[in-house]
């Protein structure tokens, strides 16, 4: 299992991610093997033997990258309140990805900013080297966690658009949405996988996911509803070829409303990857 230490700019930042995630793996794949005409099966198949591989290999571990993320708020008029854009380096580290804060709106941290950075760092190793913490990192990072693979297929139907150009390479278009009746809930991620819908770009070449968007159907609870809930949740995500045949993602575009105890916030943030450079 991947990990990353994640920087706490949403309080929703894990099922958002989740919900990218879900939309790519939702978005190849789409209907149960019985119900598949031949041609998008034989796509899904390439498309989950490509995924394979690719977590094999590890490559979402093994390059460190430069992440900008922007933040903005909006009030109900759709006006912008609040606008942060920050800038990190993501560094691998043991299977793991650690996020370092580097820069705030264009200014860099200041020396009290420095020593918090220094000090995420110290944590994260010790959390990583220590099998009880690490074990239960990965036991919260299942529950949001989306593997491509037959049961993610089972959850949705799907229909294959056709072939269209995308930054200047053919690649599949399929349209995707939950399958009918009730589906399983075994984890957190489970209530944005069973309310969504969208569309992904497969490239045909490679049978790598280039683009996929999605949006929430319905509201899902947040902390099984207790304290709040995600709603109007629409999102792309995009990936390209960084290093000869390895595919990561490049940029992810989302908005939604999070609505925590009596309050609604709304947001869109727009992160960017960049500099892919291989680790020792």
């Amino acid at each position: 299992m991947q990990h990353s230490s994640s920087p706490s700019w949403l309080l929703t930042a894990t099922l958002v991610a989740g919900l990218a995630v879900m939309a790519l793996a939702g978005g190849q794949p789409a209907t149960s093997p019985d119900a598949v005409d031949p041609e998008l099966r034989e796509i899904i198949d390439r498309a989950l033997e490509r995924a394979a591989w690719a977590e094999e290999e590890g490559f979402e571990t093994r390059y460190r990258r430069a992440m900008t993320q922007r933040i903005r708020q909006f009030d109900g008029d759709g006006e912008v309140t609040d606008d942060e854009t920050l800038l990190y380096e993501l560094e691998p580290y043991q299977g793991a990805l650690f996020s370092r804060l580097t820069a705030r709106d264009g200014e860099p941290l200041d020396a009290r900013g420095r020593r918090e950075q220094e000090r995420r760092w110290e944590e994260f190793q010790a959390e990583i080297a220590d099998p009880r913490k690490r074990a239960e990192r990965e036991r919260e990072a299942a529950e949001n966690e989306i593997k491509f693979d037959e049961e993610m297929v089972g959850r949705f139907t799907a229909r294959l658009e056709g072939v269209q150009d995308l930054r200047g390479r053919p690649s599949y278009v399929i349209s995707f949405e939950p399958r009918p009746g009730n589906l399983p809930v075994r984890r957190r991620i489970d209530h944005a996988l069973n309310n969504s819908r969208g569309e992904a770009w497969i490239d045909r070449e490679t049978h790598e996911i280039a683009q996929v968007s999605f949006e929430l159907m319905d509201r899902v609870r947040l902390w099984w509803g207790i304290l709040g809930s995600i709603s109007n949740a629409t999102g792309r995500l995009e990936r390209r070829p960084v290093a000869g045949d390895v595919w990561l993602n490049t940029e992810f575009d989302v908005y939604f409303h999070v609505r925590v105890l009596f309050r609604t916030t709304r947001r869109g943030t727009t992160t960017q990857w960049s500099e892919f450079e291989l680790a020792d």
